[in-house]
């Protein structure tokens, strides 16, 4: 059993949904006059002479020429596709066109759903985090053979990082949510990622699993004699996209036309963020008075310093808050 040194309790702990919240935004967009075009894709935009967007161009599938919306303002919302859009908009961008390209970076995020039969959490437990480094609990032939095998597989047999997180889920019986950003951190993520994230679907599953049993002991149940992983587990995930300072882009898109905009970034707080970003970047769409406290430091063009990119990397600037 480990013992336990510190720990924090954040209360209220409560639910939502992302997609059910994704949905009521979209619905009430509807009702204002907005419209979707799904499937297309952007291929560029046109624009003045002074530089400015008149239109965004897009592809759509069975139309061999582009659809031209006209359009005053185009919004960058891309999620892990934001960098290739902003070197789009960057090279269609008429005068002013160019800058330097954003340095967002993309990681890979994945969850594990287990139906918890075993009643091996409370349904009313708190969220938690172990943010301790862990060893996971090998037989002595199964960390000789993870050895053996070398390179990802072998640095399971030591020390990892700790940052695996637990949440139960509510229903009957009810579910838990597990999550271990370390799994997936070797995975190298282009600039334009593929769609379907590369995850490591069951493997993630035990691993987590075979973690969070240290802080749960209970959930060693799971695991069967031989080392196998018995519990119904369901695993999806996506990307986190970032910049190095961790804080957003949200604000006019630097290097583009004028009326490109930005808001991308927002890393593991994307939902819980979401809100607020499309709220400043409606501020900054309509020209209304924007929140001094903090909007300038989301700026896309904090990004066109130099100074400010060797302060990041040094750490003389601050960096926002890692999920």
């Amino acid at each position: 059993y480990t013992t336990l040194f510190r720990s924090r309790h954040i209360s209220p702990d409560r639910w939502m949904s992302a997609q059910q919240m994704g949905m009521e935004l979209l619905s009430k967009a509807r009702d204002a006059g907005a419209a979707t075009l799904i499937p297309s894709s952007l291929q560029g935009v046109r624009t003045a002479s002074d530089g400015q967007v008149e239109a965004a161009l897009l592809s759509v599938p069975g139309e061999s020429e582009p659809l031209e919306v006209r359009t005053g303002a185009v919004v960058n919302a891309a999620g892990p596709y934001a960098g290739v859009v902003d070197a789009l908009l960057r090279g269609g961008g008429g005068e002013g066109g160019g800058g330097r390209e954003l340095p967002l970076q993309n990681e890979v995020h994945a969850k594990a759903v287990l139906r918890d039969d075993l009643s091996a959490v409370p349904g009313d437990a708190p969220m938690v985090v172990w943010t301790d480094p862990v060893t996971l609990p090998w037989s002595e032939e199964e960390a000789e053979a993870l050895l053996e095998i070398g390179g990802f597989e072998a640095s399971l047999a030591g020390s990892l990082p700790g940052g695996f997180h637990l949440r139960p889920y509510p229903g009957k019986p009810h579910s838990l949510l597990m999550l271990w950003e370390a799994i997936h951190a070797d995975v190298a993520v282009p600039r334009e990622p593929p769609e379907e994230a590369e995850l490591r679907g069951s493997l993630f599953a035990e691993l987590t699993l075979r973690a969070l049993s240290r802080a749960v002991p209970a959930l060693g149940g799971y695991l069967g004699e031989d080392g196998s992983m018995t519990a119904n587990v369901s695993v999806d995930g996506g990307y986190y996209s970032k910049a190095p300072d961790n804080l957003p882009l949200i604000g006019p898109a630097a290097g583009g036309p004028r009326g490109a905009y930005m808001c991308a970034g927002l890393s593991g707080y994307g939902i819980m963020a979401a809100n607020a970003a499309g709220e400043l970047l409606a501020k900054h769409v309509t020209g209304a008075p924007l929140p001094e406290a903090y909007a300038a430091g989301f700026l896309p063009e904090r990004w066109e310093s130099e100074e400010y990119r060797r302060g990041v990397e040094s750490g003389a600037v601050g960096k926002g808050f890692q999920i």
